[in-house]
């Protein structure tokens, strides 16, 4: 078995929780959180809706990183809700700046450094 199967054990204690205000939260028992945490049962469909909510994320953001292609780091994440909380001027603000910054991702600044 994976030594980390999902990542509920990890967004739970992002929040300060213990596992049972987690089941709490969700309407389960104690004993199911732990089970989850570990892999037991498998974690569905249904248990990553009844978690994601009272974690705070989308059911994606429940799986394994490497499961997730879509999985945002924490700075990202943090950009996302600054942006989210923003008014209309700074997300117009911010949209600039992304489009000024972004063709530059794929042409590296070189700094005068030739590899001969």
């Amino acid at each position: 078995m994976d030594e980390n199967p999902n990542r509920i054990r990890e967004l739970r204690l992002a929040k300060g929780w213990s596992q049972q205000r987690l089941a709490d939260e969700v309407g389960c028992s104690k004993m199911q959180v732990s089970g989850l945490e570990r892999g037991k049962p498998k974690l569905d469909q249904d248990w990553m809706r009844r978690l994601a909510g009272p974690l705070g994320v989308t059911p994606a953001d429940l799986l394994p990183v490497e499961d997730n292609p879509r999985a945002l780091t924490e700075e990202e994440w943090a950009l996302i809700q600054q942006f989210r909380a923003g008014d209309d001027r700074g997300r117009d603000e911010l949209q600039r700046v992304a489009d000024v910054l972004l063709p530059f991702r794929d042409h590296p600044v070189d700094n005068g450094r030739d590899a001969a």
